[in-house]
């Protein structure tokens, strides 16, 4: 990281693009499992509206309950994750760097903007790592991970679950856990700062992360999860 944060500042590119790539790749072959998942949703809201007809007409329902159900839209279920996905790279990735700088530079750091974003985008490794992993999974076994990260620990609780804490949880896995240390000693190298200043820093930023992240469900849900 102390390489990373003194060397050239072309050096934020290889993990960039990588990300962009695995990004891309995520979309295209997460096509499938989201096109049935939108056949699912189409179909239970199906259901449901035969289920608001008179008692006579359920029996033989109006033929728009039954002839024209529409397709899956390539809108919802490749653009828009993708765009968002893209988005989120290029925007949060400096977002990312801006609150770690600011939050270092109050804590005593002197390192420049550029170091920051250098060690920060090589911090993520192990996210990137995880996509791989997660587009490997798609591609081999054509669905989605079900009980990702945490949220398969809840899968065994008698409780049912609350939807915002499985996709909350689903985000934490061995691969988040080794980012943020990472991106602990990232700070501290960039900024030279002690371990406690740089968890700190990292631990501004985490919450900010997870405030971010409540938004980002709240969207989930007003676009039906495929954001």
């Amino acid at each position: 990281m102390r390489a990373v944060a003194v060397g050239p500042a072309w050096l934020w590119v290889i993990p960039f693009f990588i990300a962009l790539a695995l990004t891309v790749g995520l979309a295209f072959a997460s096509v499938p499992a989201r096109d049935a998942l939108q056949r699912e949703q189409i179909q239970a809201r199906a259901e449901a509206s035969l289920q608001d007809l008179p008692p006579e007409l359920r029996e033989s329902p109006p033929e728009e309950f039954t002839n024209n159900v529409p397709e899956p839209s390539p809108v919802l279920t490749l653009w828009l994750p993708m765009v968002s996905a893209v988005a989120g790279i290029l925007f949060g990735w400096l977002l990312r760097a801006a609150v770690l700088h600011v939050s270092s530079m109050a804590l005593g750091g002197r390192q420049s903007f550029g170091a920051v974003y250098r060690a920060s985008a090589w911090a993520s490794f192990p996210l990137l790592l995880g996509s791989a992993v997660q587009l490997i999974y798609l591609l081999v076994g054509g669905g989605m991970i079900a009980g990702a990260g945490l949220s398969g620990l809840l899968a065994a609780s008698p409780a049912a679950p609350s939807i915002p804490a499985i996709l909350l949880l689903g985000r934490v896995d061995l691969y988040t856990i080794w980012y943020v240390i990472l991106l602990g000693v990232a700070v501290a190298a960039a900024g030279k700062l002690s371990i406690g200043k740089a968890a700190a820093v990292v631990a501004v930023y985490v919450v900010l992360a997870l405030l971010t992240a409540l938004v980002q469900l709240v969207t989930q849900g007003l676009t039906g999860g495929f954001v």
